[in-house]
């Protein structure tokens, strides 16, 4: 294998290189399509910290690439492998025939271009995955400390393993057949999956604005996290998602009632994985359970679509749900490294991290309160 290079590139410069990180993307060792360039430049640009991209290099072919933010003032032992609210993935993308030399090469990097800092941090990385089970071997090999952070799971389909509608009990089935009945009276139902052939370009366009549109009207609308609800989001999605369509890595799913969408999703595929990125819905007709309905038809487009291999939920987990339609689970954790043996820092930025993660979560159960005595508020008003 020839020697490798290394260069950390601003947002500017790393686009010049966008064939090759195109070429990586496709073959990585673990797909990761929120790090393929058609979705991470336009995030970089309008989601608020900008990273620097490491691209490792094999002569002239590029075999590893990890976005990476530099140590800050308040936390100076701790490099961050880059992701933001958007994507919910942090796996880097590494060439499978040079994987080992690329991971390594990723470590000695930062341990030589930051050297105060202690540690490594890689969110929401795939516990059993190849990247993760490298990294370990690695870690393990070399003596060096891994702490494992936000343990948790979230709901993926393996495609052609089983009919979903039919794994649910009865009374959901027939629940959800009266739904369709009662959604039929009212207008012709059809289900759509878009996004590939002709139909790219400005009819996808009008249809991803009218999912924007939808998520708008909805919780995420009022809760100001739908993406037209920020300058900076609404930019990074047209931008992304108009890319991303153009290579055949992005179809809208739409369920419709009486010609106008009821439900919508937003499916990303990188290679033969898929993503459920977003989901939306007409809360007028909550009652029917339209996303419920548009997830059954999509998983059934999915499993008989043979580019697809396996479909990560992108969900949060124990979600309401999808975790009652799709009953696999992938395993994730955000891992801290340490990037040299026994350093000195390493316990104090592992204790460190472990604070932020239990004052976030009884931020996150203050503010859940919160919603419920509002919600039970609302509901005794009415």
């Amino acid at each position: 294998m020839h020697e490798l290079s290394l260069e950390l590139l601003g947002t500017e410069a790393a686009a010049a290189h966008v064939e090759d990180w195109r070429r990586l993307a496709a073959l990585s060792l673990e797909p990761n399509v929120f790090l393929d360039p058609s979705f991470a430049l336009p995030a970089a640009q309008y989601l608020g910290r900008t990273p620097q991209f490491l691209f490792v290099r094999s002569a002239s072919r590029l075999v590893g690439l990890c976005p990476l933010i530099a140590p800050a003032r308040f936390a100076p032992w701790q490099i961050g492998v880059w992701t933001h609210e958007q994507a919910p993935l942090g796996t880097p993308l590494i060439d499978p025939q040079h994987a080992a030399q690329a991971l390594a090469a990723i470590f000695s990097f930062c341990r030589d271009h930051w050297p105060n800092a202690t540690a490594l941090f890689i969110p929401a990385l795939p516990r059993d995955g190849s990247v993760a089970r490298l990294l370990l071997a690695q870690a393990e090999a070399e003596g060096r400390r891994v702490r494992a952070f936000n343990v948790h799971e979230r709901a993926m389909l393996t495609t052609g393993k089983m009919d979903v509608a039919r794994s649910l009990g009865s009374k959901r089935r027939k629940n959800i057949e009266a739904a369709r009945r009662k959604l039929r009276a009212m207008g012709e139902l059809a289900f759509r999956l878009s996004g590939e052939g002709a139909e790219i370009g400005k009819e996808i366009g009008k249809e991803f604005e009218e999912f924007f549109a939808l998520e708008s009207k909805g919780w995420k609308g009022r809760r100001g996290t739908a993406l037209l609800k920020s300058a900076g989001r609404a930019a990074f999605a047209r931008a992304a998602l108009g890319a991303l369509a153009a290579e055949g890595k992005c179809r809208i799913a739409r369920l419709d009632c009486g010609g106008a969408p009821i439900a919508m999703g937003l499916v990303l595929q990188s290679g033969r994985q898929a993503y459920f990125w977003k989901i939306a819905y007409d809360e007028s007709y909550a009652a029917f359970s339209p996303g419920v309905l548009l997830t059954l038809e999509l998983s059934q487009g999915l499993n008989e679509d043979t580019s697809v291999a396996r479909v990560d939920s992108c969900a949060s987990p124990d979600h309401p749900m999808i975790d009652h339609l799709w009953r696999e689970r992938l395993a994730l954790a955000d891992f801290l490294v340490e990037l040299a043996p026994e350093s000195r820092g390493f316990s104090a930025a592992a204790g460190v991290q472990w604070l932020r993660y239990e004052m976030r979560g009884r931020a996150k159960a203050a503010l859940r309160r919160l919603r419920q005595m509002k919600s039970a508020i609302l509901k005794r008003k009415t």
